[in-house]
């Protein structure tokens, strides 16, 4: 099978291939990295088609948050080292990769990374790019690029503005590993689980985030990207027409009627 072809099982809402496997269901997508005799390590295959499953995701207009989460014992545990061992790093895995966490950074959806075990290398460099992190008390997280003589992709861009420039440079080239908690304190995760009550206590706080209105979730996520690159009075009047299609929502809609009630 060609890399990243999607071969896929259609069953039950599920997109099942090689790498990736899609789940949709009550307007939640869920894309699972499935390598995990690799601990979903990240090699041309599996950046491929996490890249079409991004695509095929956000442009489902029946999904409102996406979970991105890895297979088996761990998270991601970033670049396949037997693949770098044997060939290197394509320029080909390297567009597919970050193509792949552009598209989950830019889509009008809430996107959130559930960290668990080895969250290495691209698999930081994927959780930076989702909205939000949860990550099980059992994580371990870290930036090993630079004990390979390398940059870890994008991350030198996203991180400082996660974590803050002296934080983030201290990860990046030290590659020190860290844990859930540590994690936590510099505000590399936004919410952090016991692992024995990881499934239980995730349900929650995903419900909470799939609980905000489509149209507000979406225009707040606009706004807080472009809180990094543009002008107040641009974002000012970018959120003009934002906050004209959130009055014209079903939700405001609902919201109103309920007030009124109430009155």
């Amino acid at each position: 099978m060609a890399c990243g072809r999607l071969a896929a099982q259609r069953e039950r809402g599920s997109i099942v291939t090689r790498d990736v496997v899609v789940q949709i269901t009550a307007r939640r997508a869920t894309i699972g990295l499935n390598r995990p005799e690799k601990l979903n390590a990240l090699n041309l295959g599996l950046v491929s088609s996490l890249e079409k499953a991004a695509q095929r995701v956000g442009a489902d207009s029946r999904v409102d948050v996406v979970v991105v989460r890895g297979r088996g014992r761990s998270f991601c545990a970033g670049l396949d080292l037997d693949t770098f061992a044997a060939e290197g790093m394509s320029m080909e895995f390297y567009r597919r990769q970050e193509g792949a966490f552009r598209l989950l950074e830019a889509m009008d959806k809430t996107v959130i990374a559930t960290i668990h075990g080895y969250c290495l290398g691209g698999g930081v460099q994927l959780a930076a790019a989702c909205d939000i992190r949860i990550a099980s008390t059992d994580s371990v997280i870290g930036l090993p690029a630079v004990d390979e003589g390398l940059f870890p992709g994008m991350a030198p861009y996203r991180l400082p503005r996660l974590i803050g420039k002296g934080r983030a440079a201290s990860l990046i080239l030290t590659g020190e590993q860290i844990s859930a908690d540590e994690a936590y304190r510099i505000g590399l995760v936004d919410h952090v689980i016991d692992a024995a009550q990881f499934d239980e206590q995730l349900a929650g706080v995903l419900g909470t985030y799939a609980g905000a209105p489509r149209q507000a979730a979406a225009a707040s996520k606009r706004l807080i990207s472009r809180s990094y690159d543009a002008s107040f009075d641009e974002a000012l009047e970018e959120s003009v027409a934002l906050l004209e299609e959130c009055l014209q929502s079903p939700e405001v809609a609902r919201a109103r009627a309920a007030w009124t009630q109430k009155a």
